[in-house]
């Protein structure tokens, strides 16, 4: 699914909050076998993301804007599909 968003100039961030020191989040990104095509950038005890929701997905365009907020639970989550979509419809209003 990462390259449908990349054919769209689209760039995907993953933030693992739940790290609290870099040695953490290293050895969280050994976890992945492959590594992902994305970036996964540690934010320790949540000092930046403090005002988002732990697993909701943000669809943020060029200027910073967010424009779409994808409300997620650990057991429920958006589709990248649909997320995929509203990333379609803003880049050709845009």
């Amino acid at each position: 699914m990462y390259d449908e968003f990349e054919k769209l100039d689209t760039v995907v961030i993953a933030v693992a909050q739940e790290d609290t020191d870099l040695k953490s989040h290293g050895k969280f990104l050994r976890k992945f076998k492959t590594p992902p095509s994305f970036e996964i950038v540690a934010d320790l005890n949540r000092k930046a993301t403090k005002q988002y929701d732990r697993t909701t997905a943000y669809l943020i365009d060029k200027e910073g804007v967010v424009r779409q907020i994808f409300p997620m639970l650990i057991h429920s989550r958006a589709s990248w599909r649909a997320i995929l979509h509203e990333a379609e419809k803003l880049q050709k209003s845009g």
